[in-house]
């Protein structure tokens, strides 16, 4: 038992390590379209800002990227009142991006994928949601990612370039760390 156990922490850990190894890269080129219908070029379009991009591989990691979605959403859209005395708001001047990257074979039997995903998406979020029609093992293999159940985030500086990244359901202390490097 202690074995299994001792196994199976040493896989979390891998995997947390492995897609950390994206630190330091360049984002790879990804052309996606947003449910708003603007094409965007990543990195490209984002250059001269900070930009937070949350991926998913798979519908298993939808439910924990659905986690990220309000709390992305208020921190780096909703525009807030700073202009009161004691008022400790903060607008950060980032792009943020969700892409639910699905392969080939999930877009050909989920039939209308992209119709699923807008209807099931509060129209607020549309500019934020890209879609991307094409080969994800290219970018599963650029962010070491073995495992495609849980989402990943990946702060770009101004430049396109990875200098930080998260994975799983959202917390606190992981926004915490986005918005350290943010400010």
């Amino acid at each position: 038992m202690k074995n299994i156990f001792i196994a199976v922490l040493a896989l979390l850990v891998t995997v947390a390590v492995n897609a950390q190894n994206a630190k330091g890269k360049v984002f790879p080129d990804l052309t996606g379209e947003s449910f708003a219908g603007k094409t965007v070029n990543l990195p490209k379009d984002t250059k001269g800002k900070m930009t937070v991009i949350g991926v998913c591989f798979s519908k298993a990691a939808e439910e924990d990227l659905k986690t990220w979605l309000n709390p992305m959403y208020n921190t780096f859209v909703e525009k807030k009142d700073t202009t009161e005395f004691f008022s400790a708001a903060v607008n950060y001047d980032a792009y943020f991006y969700f892409i639910p990257m699905l392969n080939k074979v999930n877009q050909i039997f989920e039939k209308g994928s992209k119709e699923k995903i807008r209807s099931g998406t509060d129209k607020e979020f549309w500019p934020y949601l890209l879609f991307y029609n094409g080969a994800i093992k290219p970018y599963k293999e650029d962010f070491a990612i073995e495992d495609s159940k849980v989402p990943y985030f990946f702060v770009l500086d101004t430049a396109g370039k990875i200098v930080h990244v998260e994975s799983g359901k959202f917390s606190q202390k992981k926004m915490d760390a986005i918005e350290e490097l943010l400010d």
